[in-house]
């Protein structure tokens, strides 16, 4: 439900997420986190406002339609690196 979409993203400290309605809806409240990209351009389609840090293998093929799997430039982005982004935003260091 929008509703607790809403309240999610208001309430939370940081997001992790994928070109879709959240993580967009979390940079518009001004959040901060890590957004994973795959074949959509972040230049084009990234989040706008907040403070995300953006996630895109290079090399990877620009295309706007969805696949019928995850692309395999997205699954090569670690949990590390995302733990990374995310921990420099709260004020640790690993």
């Amino acid at each position: 439900q929008l509703t607790v979409l809403v309240a999610w993203d208001v309430t939370a400290a940081l997001v992790v997420g994928v070109d879709s309605g959240p993580l967009h809806l979390a940079a518009a409240l001004g959040k901060s986190g890590a957004a994973i990209f795959g074949p959509t351009d972040p230049a084009r389609n990234g989040p706008r406002g907040g403070d995300f840090e953006v996630f895109r293998m290079s090399g990877v093929r620009t295309t706007h339609r969805r696949g019928e799997t995850i692309d395999p430039s997205m699954q090569a982005i670690t949990p590390e690196q995302v733990f990374a982004a995310l921990s420099s935003r709260i004020g640790c260091h690993v």
